[in-house]
């Protein structure tokens, strides 16, 4: 359901990103973060204040706080 989401937005696609894309890792300050939409929210409550980005063909939900990654979702 967060993949069809988050389908339709706008958000750039990275690849070759200088760090491992696992749980936990901290995400450099150049990343670039969008916001998640309030719908993934209402049916993911516990991603509430993180934001997102994309690398290849995965999902990286972050916390915008500390830059690290809350978790992977294939996308």
């Amino acid at each position: 359901k967060i993949r069809e989401t988050l389908r339709g937005e706008k958000a750039e696609r990275l690849s070759n990103v200088p760090f491992s894309i696992s749980i936990g890792e901290e995400v450099p300050k150049t990343v670039h973060f969008y916001r998640l939409p309030a719908r993934i929210v209402e049916y993911a409550p516990q991603y509430r204040d993180y934001d997102y980005f994309l690398v290849g063909d995965e999902i990286l939900i972050v916390d915008p706080s500390t830059h690290r990654i809350v978790a992977v979702i294939p996308a």
